[in-house]
């Protein structure tokens, strides 16, 4: 028996794993009214990186369509997000404390 249980997408199909391709993007300048997070293609799980200051790191996923994030040392990663959902769902909402910031997103399908 697995430590975590398999996530099944809305017809019941196993999604083992994060899956096989990654999408990035960031969303920059979130302030403290918050911005929902969807993204353009159906997702199996999700990284959100709150950024920092100082970037150590761009990726770009092998999607179509995906934009650099930014890695940054003194950022926050809310890593692992066992999500299923469809181009266009709402992820999260994630909002500043004051000021804005910078939000970078790796989703797996």
């Amino acid at each position: 028996m697995p430590i975590l249980p398999t996530i099944r997408d809305d017809n019941g199909n196993p999604l083992i794993g994060h899956g096989s391709e990654l999408f990035t993007t960031r969303f920059s300048g979130v302030d403290t009214d918050g911005r929902a997070i969807a993204l353009a293609i159906d997702v199996k799980s999700v990284l959100v990186h709150i950024e920092g200051s100082a970037e150590v790191a761009r990726l770009t996923g092998t999607v179509a369509g995906s934009e650099p994030a930014r890695l940054t040392q003194d950022g926050l990663t809310v890593e692992h997000l066992p999500l299923v959902k469809l181009s266009g769902e709402t992820l999260l909402t994630v909002a500043a404390p004051s000021g804005t910031v910078n939000v970078s997103v790796l989703a797996w399908r």
